[in-house]
């Protein structure tokens, strides 16, 4: 499964997410408003499409009442420094969530690990969140951070320093700030 983001831009507003199949992703990308920009995270595993047309999606301080949809005990999670940039996406579950909010320092669930890990707790480059933020819908978060060096484990400031034209990966011009 694949993580589907929409923004307006890059830095924008977030318009949604989606969890989808590749086949399901070729469809999506055949009924894209021309013009529209594709992202792609260094894992390959999460697509970020920009236009200026996406809606903005309501987005609302997180509290304890509100309502999330986690998935298999998981909810993603849009990183954006404060300018509005998308850093990263992720996951978290609840364990996760509530050391990020006690905290104040990104924390997440790796699926591939199958444990939590502390964004920078090896590198240095943490992520001091600020805000946290949930959909209207409930089935994403949105962490407002300042982010203290790369994002990327592969040392770019975002983990979203491709775009995708036709079947071609080009490297955008993103900080690159050393790995991790």
């Amino acid at each position: 499964m694949l993580t589907v983001v929409y923004a307006t831009s890059q830095p924008g507003s977030i318009s949604d997410l989606e969890r989808m199949s590749e086949t399901e992703l070729a469809t999506v990308r055949k009924n894209l408003p021309s013009g529209t920009r594709e992202l792609v995270d260094c894992d390959e595993d999460t697509v970020l499409f920009l236009h200026p047309s996406f809606l903005k999606s309501e987005l609302f301080p997180f509290t304890d009442r509100t309502v999330l949809h986690f998935q298999d005990e998981l909810i993603p999670v849009i990183t954006l420094d404060r300018s509005g940039n998308v850093l990263m996406q992720a996951f978290a579950n609840r364990e996760s969530l509530t050391l990020t909010l006690e905290s104040g320092f990104g924390t997440y669930y790796s699926r591939s690990r199958k444990s939590l890990w502390k964004k920078g707790d090896t590198s240095g480059h943490v992520q001091n969140v600020k805000e946290v933020l949930a959909s209207a819908n409930g089935k994403f978060l949105v962490y407002i951070v300042e982010q203290s060096g790369a994002a990327c484990h592969e040392g770019y400031y975002s983990c979203f320093f491709r775009e995708r034209k036709g079947e071609n990966l080009q490297v955008l011009n993103v900080p690159f700030l050393g790995r991790e």
